[in-house]
């Protein structure tokens, strides 16, 4: 029978996790330390953290040192915050740094290169496998957003879990009154954000988002979310509806016109709110971002005629 080489061992250990393995599993494998230090000598692993290894040719990536970091760890851990967040993929969330929790007795866990979190409460993490990951529940990940992240990037990834499905309001709510205590980081901005976002439905887009926080900013919020309107047996919906001012406001993003199919349903949608009497503003990117106080000087115009 032939002998697996050692790089077949390594190779072997890494296909799991993005290229990282332990030391002491390659050890298991029949794989000597002085066979681990002749293939840092040659380049062929790279030692990322303390018995912890890479393969040289796998690339590089936030997820492989996220591994890493875990596999370091041990069982016990979990990615969290904003580690936590890109594991999900919420829209916007990177980690700069692996960020993993691991229970409070673990006390000798410590790297310059890893952010580790200590937690006394396992319930209130709600860890569960993801993309075959151990990583906080949705809740308790949004929760250390809010207090990593400002405003508008916390409303970012919470709309984003909201229209994925990820959880909802009602869930961060009853999230919060089981393990919101006063004290722990991002209850304030997690209750903060419940209050102002529409129980029912979640922004489309980061460009909803933006807009949303435009008009609460100017004190514009006497409008309907998605909003239907219907026409010929079809119902369509908008993102803001104005209806003592009979003006709809629908964010013009790239969202409409990916697709062949997409302009004509755009075209169709457009000419629905004038057949009720409603005028429409369509605030771009352009105009949010850059020229904000133009796109309000023109609904407050147009919420006047």
């Amino acid at each position: 029978m032939v002998q697996e080489s050692v790089a077949g061992v390594l190779s072997r250990l890494g296909v799991r996790n993005l290229g990282v393995f332990r030391g002491r599993d390659a050890v298991n494998q029949g794989v000597t330390r002085n066979q681990l230090t002749g293939a840092i000598d040659t380049g062929v692993i790279a030692r990322v953290l303390p018995d912890t290894y890479r393969m040289t040719a796998a690339p590089v990536s936030d997820e492989q040192w996220l591994r890493a970091a875990l596999l370091w760890a041990g069982d016990i851990a979990a990615a969290a915050g904003q580690s936590g967040g890109a594991v999900y993929g919420l829209e916007g969330v990177r980690a700069a740094r692996p960020e993993i929790v691991v229970p409070r007795a673990t006390s000798r866990l410590r790297s310059p290169q890893v952010v580790v979190h200590r937690s006394t409460n396992p319930q209130a993490l709600m860890i569960r496998r993801w993309r075959g990951i151990r990583v906080t529940g949705m809740e308790a990940t949004l929760l250390a957003l809010g207090a990593a992240l400002d405003s508008e990037a916390f409303e970012i990834a919470c709309e984003d879990a909201r229209r994925r499905h990820l959880t909802s309001v009602p869930a961060l709510r009853a999230y919060l009154a089981r393990f919101g205590r006063g004290g722990r980081a991002g209850v304030v901005p997690m209750r903060a954000l419940l209050d102002q976002l529409d129980p029912r439905h979640p922004a489309r887009s980061t460009l909803e988002v933006k807009t949303r926080r435009l008009l609460a900013a100017n004190g514009l919020t006497d409008y309907i979310r998605e909003a239907p309107l219907a026409w010929e047996g079809r119902e369509y919906e908008y993102d803001f509806a104005f209806e003592s001012g009979r003006v709809i406001l629908e964010t013009n993003g790239r969202r409409w016109h990916d697709d062949p199919a997409d302009y004509e349903h755009d075209h169709e949608k457009w000419s629905v709110p004038g057949r009720h009497g409603y005028k429409v503003v369509l605030p771009t990117w352009d105009k949010v971002v850059r020229h904000p106080a133009d796109l309000i000087a023109e609904l407050r115009t147009t919420l006047a005629a």
